[in-house]
């Protein structure tokens, strides 16, 4: 006898293998998670093995303290981020200062025609910003106005040239600071490392950190060059350059300032009263009247007077960790 499905209890038997084929694959998503869960679970059990983690969950305020502490690392990491930003700033200044790639860096001759062409650019942008410099201020130069220097001392010479430039620079656009009264602003005089050389007795300096030095010693990072300068100006513009030399690309340290009064003692009450009047004026002819006669006592007795200072500075001459390991390694032993 031939049997047959109808067409519904075909489709009852399609639908039931559908579930069933359904159910499997809910069981094996189920038992897969399942499976990663206990990875984690496994992960967990052993971080517990840590004592020091194992406290820090049992303790109930342990994770607002590790979340703390990763604030705290973020911070530090942010600031380690920063000063090697900074440190690379100081690296770059260095090298431009010191006229790395530069001609006038390595030839005595192309050093000299550089010092000339910058003092007299210096004369004529100081003339024209209003700032005092003597027609033989020669940047701390002076023994090489008529002579040239070695081919040894150019790049000693090169990087003082440069930080003497920056540094009447400085004064230049301090000078352009609004001052409570006018005063004399003048650059007097300038002496650094070069100043030793021309004069022919610079010590031998001493042998840097790392130079000659055991392997796996640290390298030097950086090399302090002493500038001592002489301005006299008001206060205001001193505070300026104090500030730009602060935050200026090259990193200068100011170890020593010492100021006086270019008045060192009172006036007289005479000559007090003599400012307040102007000298009388031919007969027919009205007083004059300006600004001189205008003045108040306090301008009188506080204005027009400039402080002399005397300021040790020192430019460090900053190189980057890989810079100073290659300058500062020694030579190979020579084999026999």
């Amino acid at each position: 006898m031939k049997t047959g499905l109808d067409k519904n209890q075909l489709l009852a038997v399609v639908a039931g293998a559908a579930v069933v084929l359904g159910a499997g694959g809910v069981a094996w998503f189920g038992l897969g998670g399942l499976g990663e869960k206990q990875a984690e679970a496994q992960v967990l059990t052993e971080r517990m093995g840590n004592p020091a983690l194992a406290a820090l969950l049992k303790d109930p305020a342990g994770s607002g303290r590790a979340t703390r502490d990763a604030a705290e690392l973020q911070k530090l990491a942010q600031e380690l981020r920063d000063k090697d930003a900074l440190a690379a700033q100081w690296a770059q200044a260095t090298r431009e200062l010191a006229g790395e790639g530069k001609d006038w860096a390595k030839d005595p001759g192309k050093w000299k025609d550089r010092l000339i062409a910058v003092q007299s650019e210096l004369q004529k942008e100081a003339k024209a910003g209003r700032l005092g410099l003597a027609p033989d201020f020669y940047l701390g130069l002076d023994g090489f106005r008529q002579k040239s220097p070695t081919a040894d001392e150019v790049p000693e010479l090169a990087l003082h040239l440069s930080v003497a430039e920056r540094l009447v620079r400085r004064l230049l656009e301090a000078r352009q600071i609004k001052e409570q009264y006018p005063t004399v602003c003048e650059f007097r005089t300038l002496a650094g490392p070069g100043s030793a050389l021309e004069k022919g007795v610079q010590e031998k300096p001493s042998a840097p950190p790392g130079l000659g030095a055991k392997p796996g010693a640290p390298a030097p990072e950086a090399e302090r060059k002493n500038f001592r300068l002489e301005i006299r100006c008001s206060p205001e513009v001193l505070y300026e350059y104090v500030k730009m030399l602060a935050v200026d690309p090259a990193l200068f340290i100011v170890t020593d300032l010492r100021l006086a009064n270019a008045k060192q003692t009172f006036p007289l009450r005479s000559e007090i009263a003599k400012k307040f009047f102007e000298e009388a004026a031919p007969a027919g002819q009205a007083a004059p009247t300006d600004k001189k006669e205008k003045k108040r006592l306090l301008e009188i007795l506080a204005g027009e007077e400039s402080l002399d200072a005397t300021l040790e500075i020192d430019f460090v001459a900053w190189k980057q960790i890989e810079e100073a390991k290659a300058g500062g390694a020694s030579a190979p032993a020579a084999t026999p």
